[in-house]
Parts: structure tokens; C-alpha cells; sequence
């Protein structure tokens, strides 16, 4: 079965019947102009080779109403084994990722030669436009990409025009990049799928992942993920780029090619670097100071990825866990809610000193075991400080008319852990939370972990993904203060 990211397409006698410099009355093939609109829909991009004079080839494919469903389209009177050449090179492709279709042998053998594993056919074959039915019958509905593809043939007519080298011209690009990490990436998820099987040539790990597995992959705290989004002057490239490291280890790097030469994995692998020092990266690495990082919460780029996506409605229900919110999230099965993730993550002891800037919700979902570290508060808490702050916190959930579920670790382990993870710490913590439970039940609930567990946890702050989904399934029927 054929299988390509670009068909290049010859005019005469390929798209439409009739030669069009010698005046002939042009019939288009309606086979193949349904081909080329269902390719652009399923996110295979389409171009033209063609031996004709420009104005009037694109005045003819305008009244046809396609002129639009091409890029990068090159008509002049010049061999086609080059063309294709800088054709594929512009667009920042593979020839084996491309199909030539031509009906002159002569230019079919000649794009071959110059564009090593392209897939050349000649459109005269009986059988072309039933492979190419069935390879479009295989593909799945996707986005169409020839809005990515026009805004590198707008590059490159400004590269052309201002006669600068390619790191002077990245200079005046103004190239941004965010860095979303972790389980903020499971609403990219399906992306993040479709970026590391689809892309061969920017894969660098040369990773493929199941259909569906992303969401699972996300929240494994193991797993340290990096989704890298980038825009510049030209336009919002969106989602472009995915990193992960496992246990010190690189399991997934790839990128689209559409940013390639911007430096942007250069920037990355930067990044990548300080985070772990001892990662070998397998491209090249130089220096990229001309690609700018921006916080994901910049406003700027919050309203660009608004415009790529379908807006959800939020929901007022926020997971309080640090770095295993967004399993909790995951298995929750709730569209539109929010979670924390490491840093951007809720701290007990700051109800002591700024109760105000919890934000209004209708339930938190709170996991209690990070605040029963030192490492979240001002000073170690004692069991008196720590009552004081669950109160000042259970007094504002009670101010929003809200509902809080708080999650409460394991107190069965033996070993004292560093920042005051006791036993002892943990039953008094938990017990001050069944109190409020038994006293205050519309207001607090709780989800014993303990039920949950298969044997004597040795870090009661850290969970499975077993045991988190089925704290999520107990937690779900608790919740009465919002519909879901």
C-alpha cells in the first residue's frame, strides 16, 4: 500500500487531460481532484511539478477551484529531477517520504535519480487510481497541514529576500519555544502519539508507542516528559516536539520537520542537559541563543494554543497532589478540571499566611502526603500547626460553599524517612483529618489509601498507577457539589 507525507503532482495528462500550452480543451480528472482535497483533510499535503508556463497553470487550477490545495508548487520549463529535489528540501522532507506521479517515463526515471527512494509512478498505470483510493480509504481523518506548510513557503520567500545566511535570518525570526512537562501533557496526548509514530526522519530515538498509550505514559511520574511548542514571526507551529526521560534515560526525542534547521532542538537539548547532566543526546548540538523560552502561562501563548484546539468548559473541581495530580485527573474521567503539577502546586502551610489565593472552586481533591514533608512548609510543622492549617483551609472550603476529599497515605511503614516522614507524623496528620471528617461530613470526606495497597509501602507519598486509579474511582461518587 503506498504511504507518503507529499504527493507531487505533474499537470498535463496527470491532474487533467489535454496539454495546456498547446490551447487543448482541459477536462479534469475528478478521481484525482477528490484525491487531492481527501489527502489535504487526512494530513497528507500535496505539490505540483509541472512543465508550464506559472500564470497561466495557476489561473487554470484557480478556475478549477484547486489553485489552494497545493504548496510550494513549482512551474517553470526547467528537468524535474532537481525540482523535485529543492522541492522536498523546502518543505523539510525525506524522498521516500514523497510519491511522484508524472506521465512522461522520462521525468518519472529522472526525479529517481536525483531523489534516491522517492516513490515515482506513472500516471498512466490502470491500477494508480485504486491504490491511491485504497491508501486514502486507510487513512484516518486529521488535520490538514497545508496551513503549516504555507507558513514555510512564506519563510522562505523572506529568507530569499533578505539575502542573509540562515543563522542571520533565524536572528530576525524572534523563534519562541514552551516547554510543557509532565502530566500537563495529557491533553496533547493524541499529538504526542501521532508526532512519534508518524515522524521517521527527526526521530531520533527511533521510538514507537502503542495506539492509546500516551495517557498512561503521561502520568507515570517515572517518566519526565517535555512536549515543545514553538512560534515565531511566521506563524504558530504548535505542538512540534517531544522529549522523555526515564530512570536517567532517553526514550523518546523526535520532532516535526517542519521546524528543522531553526535550532529549536539545539535549545531543547540545552535544556535537556542542565536536567540531566550525564544525557548523551544523539544530534548535534551548537549554540541556538537566537530561540527565546517563554513560560507556558504566558498569555501569548495560552491564546495561540486556544486557537488550535477545542475549547473545554471548565470545570470547578481542582486535584491538589503535586506531581500525581494528573493521574488522579486521568482516572478521574472528568473533562475541563484542573490540576496541580510540579512547581505549580498547593502548599498547606501558605493557608497559615495567604488563605485568600486558593482559588474558588466547588471540590478539591486534596492527596495530604506531600504537606506531611518539611520540605513544604516554612518550618517543620508540629501536629498543633499543622490542625491550625487544615482548619484555615477547611474554613475557606466552607467560605465557597465548596467540598474537600482528602486523600490519606498509608501509616504502615516502619522506616523514618528524611524530612520528617514518620509513622508517627503520619498517623497523627491523618487522624486530625478523620476527625474534621466525623464532625464536618457535607464539607469533609476521606479516601483511605491503606485498602488500596497489595503490600507495606516503603514511601508512603508515592503511589502506583494501580492504586491511584482506584483512589480516583472511590473519590468520584464523593463528589456532590459539581455534575459529572
Amino acid at each position: 500500500m503506498l504511504k507518503a507525507k507529499l504527493v507531487i503532482w505533474d499537470l498535463d495528462d496527470t491532474l487533467w487531460s489535454g496539454t495546456l500550452a498547446e490551447g487543448d480543451q482541459l477536462e479534469p480528472f475528478e478521481n484525482r481532484v477528490r484525491f487531492i482535497k481527501d489527502l489535504n483533510e487526512r494530513g497528507v499535503v500535496n505539490s505540483i511539478c509541472s512543465k508550464n508556463n506559472f500564470e497561466l497553470a495557476r489561473s487554470t487550477l484557480e478556475g478549477f477551484g484547486l489553485w489552494d490545495e497545493f504548496v510550494f508548487a513549482e512551474i517553470q520549463m526547467e528537468a524535474k529531477g532537481q525540482i523535485v529535489k529543492q522541492i522536498i528540501e523546502d518543505m523539510q522532507l525525506r524522498a521516500p517520504d514523497v510519491i511522484f506521479i508524472d506521465d512522461n517515463t522520462s521525468n518519472l526515471n529522472e526525479v529517481k535519480f536525483f531523489n534516491e527512494g522517492i516513490q515515482a509512478i506513472d500516471a498512466n498505470d490502470p491500477d494508480l487510481d485504486s491504490q491511491l483510493e485504497e491508501w486514502i480509504d486507510s487513512l484516518k481523518p486529521g488535520k490538514s497541514r497545508v496551513g503549516e506548510y504555507r507558513q514555510l513557503e512564506a519563510k522562505r520567500a523572506a529568507k530569499t529576500a533578505s539575502g542573509l545566511d540562515n543563522r542571520a535570518f533565524l536572528e530576525t525570526c524572534n523563534i519562541r519555544v514552551v516547554l510543557v512537562r509532565r502530566s500537563d501533557n495529557l491533553p496533547f496526548a493524541g499529538r504526542i502519539e501521532e508526532l512519534i509514530n508518524r515522524t521517521n526522519q527527526m526521530n531520533f530515538t527511533k521510538s514507537r508507542v502503542p495506539e492509546g498509550s500516551m495517557p498512561e505514559f503521561l502520568i507515570n511520574p517515572r517518566n519526565d516528559s517535555f512536549a515543545v511548542f514553538v512560534w515565531d514571526d511566521f506563524g504558530f507551529y504548535g505542538l512540534v516536539g517531544f522529549a522523555c526521560v526515564s530512570w536517567k534515560k532517553l526514550v523518546h526525542l523526535t520532532y516535526s520537520c517542519r521546524i528543522m534547521n531553526m535550532g529549536v532542538e539545539q535549545a531543547v537539548g540545552r535544556i535537556l542537559q542542565e536536567a540531566f547532566p550525564e544525557l548523551e543526546l544523539p544530534h548535534e548540538m551548537f549554540d541556538a541563543s537566537w530561540v527565546r523560552f517563554v513560560d507556558p502561562s504566558d498569555i501569548s501563548f495560552k491564546e495561540k494554543l486556544a486557537q488550535e484546539s477545542t475549547p473545554v468548559e471548565p470545570v470547578p473541581l481542582r486535584i491538589m497532589a503535586n506531581c500525581q495530580s494528573g493521574a488522579l485527573a486521568h482516572y478521574l474521567g472528568v473533562q475541563g478540571i484542573s490540576w496541580d503539577n510540579w512547581p505549580r502546586i498547593f502548599k498547606l502551610d501558605e493557608m497559615l499566611s495567604k488563605p485568600d489565593e486558593l482559588a474558588r472552586m466547588s471540590t478539591y481533591v486534596y492527596g495530604v502526603f506531600n504537606d506531611y514533608d518539611d520540605r513544604f512548609w516554612s518550618e517543620p510543622p508540629t501536629t498543633a500547626t499543622y490542625e491550625k492549617a487544615i482548619d484555615a483551609l477547611i474554613n475557606k472550603v466552607v467560605e465557597y460553599d465548596a467540598e474537600i476529599i482528602a486523600v490519606l497515605p498509608s501509616q504502615n511503614f516502619d522506616a523514618e524517612l528524611p524530612y520528617g516522614v514518620t509513622p508517627e507524623r503520619f498517623v497523627a496528620f491523618n487522624d486530625a483529618w478523620r476527625l474534621r471528617a466525623t464532625q464536618t461530613p457535607e464539607v469533609v470526606k476521606v479516601v483511605e489509601v491503606d485498602p488500596f495497597l497489595t503490600e507495606k509501602t516503603h514511601d508512603p507519598r508515592h503511589f502506583t498507577p494501580d492504586v491511584l486509579r482506584e483512589v480516583s474511582l472511590a473519590a468520584r461518587p464523593m463528589i456532590t457539589k459539581i455534575q459529572i
